[in-house]
């Protein structure tokens, strides 16, 4: 339930290319230290280049985030995103419904997030395909740490049973 699908570096490593050959239509993704900074509202260029390719290539980008809509709004208003708020990870119920209002094949999702034990379990849970990201950031918030204190010793444990989980540069790179 923990394993991610691949892991890559940052979520912009996802290239357009490697989605359609998947077949991916749609990125559901975490917000904060996936999608930005948690401390921060801040994004450079290179997001919004990578937000906009996929827009162009009718690639939506969703975020899911168990934040309010309010926070999440105020972070990604001038951003081609749509919002699932107060998700609720790792559990997938509302994502589920989510999938299930919009009319969209579970199958043709990509999942992505900074964590194992909230989005990649809940990627999982929801029959997603899942990418763990490395955190943008070094730090988190407080609520976090508990997490990463016990994901780090599952991911070890998971990458000594699959000797290709490790970090690649791209989708293609899973192969």
């Amino acid at each position: 339930m923990f394993k991610p699908y691949i892991m890559l570096d940052k979520i912009t490593d996802i290239e357009v290319a490697d989605l359609q050959e998947l077949g991916i239509t749609t990125i559901m993704t975490d917000l904060d230290n996936t999608l930005l900074p948690w401390n921060s509202n801040d994004y450079d260029l290179s997001l919004r280049k990578w937000l906009n390719q996929m827009a162009q290539n009718e690639i939506e980008v969703m975020i899911v985030s168990n934040n309010s809509y309010e926070r999440v709004e105020k972070a990604v208003h001038e951003l081609p995103v749509s919002i699932v708020a107060r998700a609720v990870k790792p559990l997938p119920f509302v994502i589920m419904e989510h999938i299930k209002e919009e009319s969209i094949d579970p199958k043709n999702i990509l999942f992505v997030g900074d964590q194992v034990m909230t989005d990649v379990l809940a990627g999982n849970m929801a029959g997603l395909k899942t990418v763990l990201v490395k955190p943008l950031v070094n730090t988190d918030a407080k609520k976090t740490r508990i997490n990463r204190f016990f994901e780090r010793p599952i991911l070890k444990v998971m990458q000594k049973r699959d000797k290709n989980l490790y970090w690649k540069e791209s989708l293609n790179d899973r192969k």
